[in-house]
């Protein structure tokens, strides 16, 4: 098996982080926005069990694209159409945000 074609740069954990701050997003909003677990998005660019675990190489291009006018509203919509089910309030039944199309409150705690 051939290595693959490109090799790409990889940003810091701090990098992100300062990112995450200019565009108004904390880690938890990020990994709500893209479906990503918030323990492993909080695992990115840290140091963990003596290894630090590289940012995936689509984080640096959806950060971009969420400075374009509207992205940020418009990937929160598609994000709450995509929620099948909230623990927190299951009485709501499935999908129960495709109407509102709109984000649920971040909860304090997270599974």
């Amino acid at each position: 098996m051939s290595p693959p074609r490109f090799v790409h740069r990889k940003i810091s954990g701090e990098d992100f982080d300062a990112e995450l701050k200019r565009q108004g997003l904390t880690r938890k909003s990020f990994a709500r926005i893209f479906c990503q677990n918030l323990v492993t998005v909080n695992r990115w660019g840290r140091e963990n069990k003596g290894q630090i675990q590289d940012i995936p190489s689509w984080v640096p291009i959806a950060m971009t694209l969420l400075t374009l006018p509207n992205a940020l509203g418009t990937a929160r919509m598609a994000a709450a159409a995509m929620i099948q089910a909230d623990r927190l309030h299951p009485e709501l039944g499935e999908f129960p945000y495709q109407k509102l199309r709109q984000m649920p409150a971040d909860a304090d705690v997270e599974d």
